[in-house]
């Protein structure tokens, strides 16, 4: 921004400087209270806005910044090229946009764009983005929480073990020192009665050490001689014993040792930690609200009218959806194709890539499928399931399941909700995180009926009335379109970034599609297009390609051209 907002620029003109009080964007001045007087009357500006300086000053920068006249030609913009995404004044149209043509009146983009779906859409995903923050802050907050306690868990696990493990030592030990107490006992024993016995030998032998001194002395010569005879016997017999005594095995020399035992050796060689803390990380159970294909700037040029005239379908490619009974279908951003098979209770993914298809099972039946996020998908289960089934497509399983014990048939996801027909019990939604349910529209829905969400109204077929209507997200109808001759026994229904209504009609076997207002209508596929009981249709808007798939398992994928 260029221009001083302090002062007022008219009497700067006049060369007196007065503070501004307001602003007026469209003439990017301030102005004093006298001169605000005169603005809001003059012919030229009475229906200019003005602003307080103060609210002016909380705009935030980039606004502040934003220049509304040209730099070049110091004109007002007054023209917005779609093929450059700028705005221009008349001048650059001359001079620089001479070759375009894709040109939108800018007065068109701003009547009415702070109430459209560009706002609506900015703010919804802000509060969503501000929502999820504060989930994913709960999720951390609490995960801190679960590792403290799950850290004295552990510790208390540790020093219970090292209690076992010790416990269980001191038994070892007291079993091995009783045993050594024992084996020593015996072995004593053993010692103990040879000692026994050897002192009677001994005492034996120093008696004969006696006797044959005295005989010496006082025998007579044949005493001495048969007496000795007689102790020579005895003795070689007392010999004997001895030389016994000593080849006995019980007088083997006995020492005591302990062999340790080989798991403790292996537990002082090998036992380097008492453990090791393992860390687990898994992918948070935490659901990620997230609307698709958010283009606000393509969403605002989006309220200038689009001739139906101007949409043409080239096929892309016939696929097969590796089902039968298809009742839904989604199409990624990156080329990812999903489809239901309501009688097969499977979901099949198939990749851009042509890689091996996979593939999701259920124990129920399965009917419309969403995209939630760049993995998370949401299943309805039909007219007997009343369930919501949400599944990880790269851990191929379910994820969560929310009983809504009522029937559900087509769905939309939009700011954390799940809008969906409930049958007799009319249009519904569950919130995707909590699981809470809330009515939206009482009337009773038709069976298979099919859902979409754009900006902030719904939009739900009817294929007994053969209907299809425009709501509000809280059900007040908007508008209803009803043409026998063109669409009959409506099903899927999806939207483009205009908010063009794309509607299966199964009886006719094509393609419809309905002006925003709905007021006007054109046929865009028909059988000659390979239409045979075709059941549902996905818009993606990022890449301007619709997915129509026929019940009995082929699919089509074509480039939506606007001319």
């Amino acid at each position: 921004m260029t221009t001083n907002w302090t002062i007022c620029g008219t009497c700067d003109f006049r060369h007196i400087t007065k503070p501004s009080v307001f602003w007026c964007s469209e003439c990017e001045e301030g102005l004093c209270h006298e001169c605000t007087e005169h603005h809001s009357i003059s012919k030229a500006t009475r229906g200019h806005i003005t602003v307080s300086i103060d609210a002016y000053k909380k705009l935030p920068s980039i606004i502040l910044d934003i220049a509304q006249s040209c730099k070049n030609h110091n004109e007002k913009f007054q023209i917005y090229c779609n093929k450059h995404d700028c705005p221009c004044c008349k001048k650059c149209i001359v001079e620089t946009h001479n070759e375009c043509k894709d040109f939108v009146d800018i007065d068109d983009f701003l009547k009415d764009i702070k109430s459209s779906n560009a706002f609506v859409e900015i703010e919804q995903t802000l509060a969503e983005i501000l929502e999820n923050i504060k989930r994913i802050k709960k999720d951390r907050e609490e995960n801190l929480k679960s590792i403290k306690e799950t850290r004295e868990n552990v510790e208390s696990e540790i020093k219970l073990t090292k209690l076992k493990m010790v416990s269980y030592l001191n038994k070892l030990q007291e079993d091995i020192l009783t045993e050594l107490g024992k084996i020593e006992e015996s072995e004593s024993k053993l010692i103990h009665k040879s000692l026994m016995s050897l002192q009677h030998t001994e005492k034996d032998v120093i008696e004969y050490q006696n006797s044959i001194a005295n005989i010496k002395q006082h025998a007579s010569g044949l005493q001495a001689f048969l007496g000795l005879k007689q102790i020579e016997h005895d003795i070689e017999e007392k010999d004997k014993i001895i030389q016994a005594i000593v080849k006995n095995k019980d007088f083997n020399h006995v020492t005591l040792s302990w062999k340790i035992n080989s798991g403790v050796q292996y537990i002082q060689s090998n036992l380097a930690t008492f453990g090791k803390i393992v860390v687990e990380s898994k992918s948070s159970d935490i659901t990620i609200a997230r609307r698709k294909n958010i283009q606000a700037q393509i969403m605002v040029i989006a309220s200038v009218p689009l001739s139906l005239d101007k949409i043409e379908l080239k096929l892309k490619k016939i696929v097969s959806s590796r089902g039968n009974d298809i009742t839904g279908c989604s199409l990624f951003s990156n080329g990812k194709m999903i489809f239901s098979s309501y009688k097969d209770k499977k979901v099949v993914v198939l990749k851009n890539d042509g890689s091996k298809p996979g593939k999701i099972n259920s124990e129920f039946q399965t009917f419309d499928v969403e995209q939630i996020d760049e993995s998370l998908i949401a299943i309805t289960t039909g007219s007997e399931g009343g369930k919501i089934i949400f599944a990880d497509l790269l851990e191929k399983k379910t994820k969560k399941i929310i009983d809504v014990s009522v029937p559900n048939d087509g769905m939309a996801v939009y700011g954390g909700w799940l809008y969906f027909s409930a049958g007799t019990n009319g249009l519904m939604r569950v919130n995707i995180i909590d699981g809470s349910i809330r009515e939206v529209l009482y009337k009773p829905m038709c069976g298979s009926a099919y859902i979409a969400v754009f900006g902030n109204k719904l939009y739900f077929t009817n294929k007994s009335e053969n209907t299809v209507t425009c709501s509000d997200l809280e059900g007040s109808v908007k508008w209803i379109f009803k043409d026998e001759r063109n669409l009959s026994f409506p099903l899927g229904i999806s939207l483009d970034h205009y908010g063009n209504v794309y509607v299966v009609g199964n009886k006719f076997a094509n393609v419809v599609v309905i002006s925003p207002d709905g007021k006007r209508s054109k046929t865009i596929l028909t059988s000659a297009d390979g239409l045979d009981c075709p059941q549902v249709l996905h818009y993606n808007r990022e890449n301007n390609q619709i997915l129509v798939a026929n019940r009995n398992g082929n699919a089509f994928l074509f480039d939506v051209i606007f001319q």
